[in-house]
């Protein structure tokens, strides 16, 4: 029997965000590797990583599942 846990679909945080997936498995794979959230909120307010206001991107890294 396999008890590891599902993969995360993220799916729901790209609509509800208009961030795409791509850009959200980058995130999560920045944070297991260390990233600091202000990292992962800073790279959010970029144009071409989503381009959020920061509150936003607060939000949004708050969601972020780390596995």
């Amino acid at each position: 029997m396999n008890q590891s846990p599902a993969p995360i679909d993220l799916t729901l945080l790209s609509t509800s965000y208009a961030v795409s997936v791509a850009v959200l498995e980058d995130l999560r794979a920045r944070r297991r590797a260390g990233a600091h959230d202000a990292e992962l909120i800073d790279l959010l307010t970029q144009h071409d990583r989503g381009g959020l206001d920061r509150e936003r991107a607060r939000a949004l890294v708050a969601e972020l599942p780390a596995r």
